[in-house]
């Protein structure tokens, strides 16, 4: 008679622990990220040269990207000129800014709390002969872009005041 009240109470016990509710993990908001950065853009006094060595100014796009795969595989056409249709949902912001030779340029530009990256994509007269294409991952808040002859060069720019990550 124990045994069996004893059995009842054990079979008891393990099935009231099966019928528990599950509890649901709590659903982690997407992190915001950054809300802006700053851009230092600095052009060569040569910047773009045409066939008779005189400099000219370059267009660059400024890109807000999710994700940059489809980003650092399109070729130059592809973002220039299809950007929206070629990155699709990575897309999530654009702009551009005419950068004349030895000119430096700032710009503070908010972001979308998605951007993880920002592309960089220069204009340049003899593009199958330029570095073209730059990707700046999002943090660090501060880059210093450098437009050379024919490449874009970047940087994160540090003040004395930020820690170094």
């Amino acid at each position: 008679m124990i045994r069996t009240m004893l059995m009842a109470a054990v079979t008891t016990l393990l099935l009231s622990g099966c019928s528990k509710d599950e509890v649901a993990a709590p659903v982690q908001p997407e992190v915001a990220g950054p809300t802006s950065v700053t851009l230092y853009f600095s052009a060569a006094a040569g910047l773009n040269p045409g066939a008779n060595g005189q400099a000219a100014p370059v267009r660059v796009r400024i890109l807000e990207l999710k994700n940059s795969a489809g980003f650092s595989r399109a070729d130059y056409f592809a973002l220039a000129e299809r950007g929206p249709a070629t990155l699709g949902a990575d897309l999530l912001d654009q702009d551009e800014v005419l950068v004349q030779p030895g000119e430096q340029v700032r710009i503070d530009r908010p972001l979308n709390p998605l951007t993880r990256q920002i592309g960089l994509v220069v204009g340049y007269r003899e593009i199958d002969q330029a570095q073209w294409r730059s990707l700046l991952p999002v943090p660090p808040l501060d880059y210093q872009i450098s437009l050379d002859v024919r490449a874009v060069r970047s940087a994160a720019h540090t003040s004395p005041t930020s820690t170094a990550q």
